[in-house]
This record gives structure tokens, C-alpha cells and sequence, in this order.
């Protein structure tokens, strides 16, 4: 009985053993082999840091608007950037800040930049929006050609400011003579302008949107879109210095890249277009902002290359009168697309734009 019952005790230690143990689950984790190279674990991946730039506009006009844009649509920051936009009122102050690198890109329309190139600043565009003049010839309604304005007063907001320089250019190409056959006063600002012109102590003003359109609603009219004239200027695009260009030409390609797609978005996108201008000119009139984006968006040029003809416009125009070495300057020294050319060649423009 007792070598039995030993017998069974033994059985039962048997059963225990390797040979009879259970199966592992099929959702258990299996042990790591023995000496076999573990995988490291990956750490999680950090968002790539963006560039701080900044870049400055010298109005609140629609044909400087890409840069809002940009901003705006999340471009900036969809290329690398982190993009502070400010307001610099003054071409020349804007001018200064780009040479001592506070900024480094400024956006704005002809002649600071060109003529401070001319003075040794190495100032160059390397995008132009707008390469037409986007004002207009206002007068009251008795002036219905320029010619009824011989022995009359036309307004501009200052001498020697892109408003008197068109207002002369406007005069002459009618035969007239300013100052001579018109007095060309300066009224001291656009409100100012456009308050003569109502109240008839100017017969004709210059003045582009949005503000054009309180004249009209005033009862004035246009008498000549200046863009109708065929003189090519660069009325809006981007400067930057030309040691910036070279010694930093990866953030150039970014900025162009936002800007680019900002163009393709005012030219195409009406509401995006019309908010944009709203915001950064304080327009409370929706009405107003949706007609400055309708007149600016025919404007825009994709790609926005810089023009040698506008260079030349402006020499001739703005320039040579106050600094005659102006003409001694080839008109491409005064911008470098070459940057933008390469973004072109490598299909970025056409995938932007869709076509």
C-alpha cells in the first residue's frame, strides 16, 4: 500500500515537469532572446523651429497686400517662417531700417528703394506685384477731359511723392504743361485730397483704393485710370538688401514661396481677398473692401517678377531730375529675380497656381 501510494505522488511530480506544461497565451509577450540586439525606442519628433523675419509695409493699399496675405493664410509659416509684419509709414524711414537690418524684407512701391541705390544703399527688389500704377485721375464733374484742366489746380498729397510724379506724368501725356498750365498744389495727405476735391479748392486730385471711392461717391469721377496710360511701375512688390540675398538665399526662397502662393490667393480668392484688405486698411465697409479686391486683383502678376521697363520708367520719370547719375545705372541693378526664376524653373509657380 505505502509503495502504492508513493507511486501515484511520483506520476503527479511527472506532470508537473517541462513536458507537461501549459501553452503560452497568445496575446502574452514573448521573452526577449538572450543576447539578440534590441530596438532602440524612438523619441517623438519635434516640429522643425520656424525663422523669425521681419518684413514692413510702407501703406495700407491693397497692392502691397501679399505679405498680409501670407501671413494671414498661414503661408509664412507653412515655408519655415515666423513672419512679424509691421507698419512702417515712411519709404525713406522704411529704406533706413532695411539697410541697418531691423527688417528684412519691406514692401513697397517705386522710387525710395531705387533711388536709394542710386545714393550707394544696396537696396534691390525681388518681387513686384503690381507693375502698374493703380490711381486714378479724379475731377470734379464739369472737368471731363484733361485738357478742361488748363488754368485749373490739381491736388497731390505732397511735392514730390508718387502722386505729384503721376499727376505730371498724367498732365503731360495731354500736352500740358504742370505748373504751368496746371498749378499742381500739394494738399498734405490723401483725406486732405480728396476734401479739396469735394469742396472744389482742387478741380482734379490723384488717389488709388480705397480712398478713391469716397470721391465717387461724393459725385466726383474718374477721369483717367492711370494703368490705362501704359506706364509700367513698380507700384507694389518686395525689396531686401543684396548682401541679404546672398548670404541668406534659403529664407529668400521661403519668403518668395509664401509670397508666391499669397499672389495666387488675392488673384483667385475673393473672400480671403476681400478679408485680408479689410483688416489691414480698417475698412468697416465690406461693401468698399470687396471693390478695392476686385480692382487690385486684375493687377496682381504671377509670377511677380520685377520688370526692366519699369526700372526704366522710373529712372526717366523720378529719378534722373534730382540725381542725374540715376541714368548711368543699368535697370537691372535695381532687382534681382533670380531666386524667384529658379523657383519658377523647378515647377513651384505652375503647381501654386494650378495650371
Amino acid at each position: 500500500m505505502r509503495l502504492a501510494l508513493l507511486g501515484i505522488v511520483a506520476l503527479v511530480l511527472a506532470g508537473c515537469g517541462p513536458s507537461g506544461a501549459a501553452p503560452p497565451r497568445a496575446d502574452a509577450p514573448s521573452a526577449p532572446t538572450v543576447g539578440a540586439a534590441q530596438a532602440p525606442t524612438a523619441a517623438p519628433t519635434a516640429p522643425p523651429s520656424l525663422e523669425h523675419v521681419r518684413v514692413a509695409y510702407a501703406t495700407p493699399s491693397g497692392g502691397f497686400a501679399a505679405p498680409w496675405m501670407a501671413k494671414e493664410a498661414g503661408l509664412f509659416e507653412k515655408y519655415g517662417l515666423d513672419a512679424e509684419i509691421t507698419y512702417i509709414a515712411s519709404g525713406p524711414t522704411m529704406i533706413q531700417s532695411l539697410l541697418s537690418g531691423e527688417i528684412r524684407f519691406g514692401e513697397l512701391a517705386a522710387p525710395a528703394s531705387m533711388s536709394a541705390y542710386v545714393q550707394g544703399g544696396e537696396v534691390v527688389w525681388i518681387t513686384s506685384a503690381v507693375n502698374r500704377p493703380v490711381l486714378f485721375v479724379l475731377a470734379r464733374p464739369e472737368i471731363q477731359r484733361l485738357d478742361d484742366l488748363r488754368g485749373k489746380t490739381a491736388g497731390v498729397t505732397r511735392l514730390g511723392t508718387l502722386t505729384d510724379t503721376f499727376m505730371r506724368l498724367a498732365l503731360r501725356k495731354a500736352g500740358l504743361e504742370p505748373d504751368q498750365d496746371v498749378q499742381v498744389l500739394q494738399t498734405g495727405g490723401v483725406p486732405e485730397t480728396i476734401a479739396g476735391l469735394v469742396a472744389g479748392r482742387v478741380s482734379a486730385a490723384i488717389s488709388g483704393p480705397p480712398n478713391h471711392l469716397e470721391a465717387l461717391k461724393a459725385g466726383m469721377h474718374i477721369l483717367v485710370d492711370l494703368a490705362d496710360l501704359g506706364i509700367p511701375w513698380p507700384f507694389g512688390g518686395t525689396v531686401s538688401t543684396k548682401s541679404y540675398v546672398a548670404s541668406n538665399p534659403d529664407t529668400v526662397r521661403k519668403y518668395l514661396k509664401a509670397y508666391v502662393e499669397a499672389v495666387h490667393l488675392l488673384r483667385t480668392d475673393r473672400e480671403r481677398g476681400t478679408s485680408v484688405i479689410a483688416k489691414y486698411t480698417n475698412l468697416d465697409d465690406r461693401d468698399v473692401a470687396e471693390q478695392t479686391w476686385e480692382i487690385f486683383s486684375k493687377r496682381y502678376d504671377m509670377p511677380p517678377y520685377p520688370t526692366r521697363e519699369a526700372m526704366e520708367t522710373v529712372v526717366q520719370y523720378a529719378l534722373v531730375d534730382t540725381d542725374p547719375k540715376a541714368k548711368d545705372i543699368p535697370p537691372q541693378d535695381f532687382y534681382d529675380d533670380h531666386l524667384l526664376r529658379e523657383l519658377e524653373q523647378s515647377g513651384f509657380v505652375r503647381q501654386v497656381a494650378g495650371s
